[in-house]
């Protein structure tokens, strides 16, 4: 059984610190788009197959690879997609049927994950499993356990007495509403990015 890596980087000090470095690239299109995304979502009460092709697909339009969709599951699908949209913690079971419907990526399934729920889930991807990990390739990026382990430590974040502070650094810089989770983890998307520059 493969060890599941540490998310070791990822504690509150180093959060803060780079909250005080973060100045984010306002011209940039992820950061344009990123309300659009979430709006999407507010006004569906319940998601459906339609929802999903196209989320899934706009999802990917910020992304460098062409999706595919498979749909052996739909109906636990949609019942998995729903209860994360109503607040609930998928499992690692569930998470394992969502990722392997949406191009069997965890990248690609977290950031649908969160444009779906912004309040409870974050999104990962390659910088993200840099900087918490240390490692140097994307090898082990779509183990959903630690997917869970990161959504835990960043709830420990949220939880810390001084979080406000960060989430005000980060939050001043942006004209619309951004979540605690989003506040983490732009933080630490933006220091890969300054500190390691380009993703092996």
């Amino acid at each position: 059984m493969k060890k599941t890596p540490e998310l070791k980087n990822l504690v509150f000090e180093n959060i803060l610190s780079e909250s005080l470095k973060f100045n984010p690239p306002y011209e940039d299109s992820y950061i344009k788009t990123y309300p659009e995304f979430i709006q999407f979502f507010k006004n569906i009460n319940i998601i459906s197959k339609h929802d999903l092709v196209i989320s899934s697909h706009f999802v990917y339009g910020w992304m460098p690879t062409i999706i595919e969709l498979k749909f052996q599951d739909i109906e636990g699908v949609l019942k998995s997609l729903n209860k994360a949209k109503n607040g609930a913690l998928l499992t690692i079971a569930e998470l394992e049927l969502l990722k392997s419907t949406i191009n069997n990526s965890l990248v690609g399934l977290s950031k649908l994950l969160h444009f779906i729920n912004p309040v409870d889930y974050a999104i990962w991807d390659s910088r993200i499993y840099r900087y918490t990990t240390d490692k140097k390739s994307s090898y082990g990026i779509g183990n959903t356990q630690l997917y869970l382990n990161y959504l835990s430590k960043l709830n420990e974040i949220e939880s810390h007495v001084d979080f406000d502070e960060i989430k005000k650094n980060v939050s001043a810089h942006f004209d619309y509403e951004i979540t605690s989770k989003r506040v983490i983890e732009l933080l630490m998307f933006e220091a890969d990015k300054r500190d390691k520059k380009k993703l092996i």
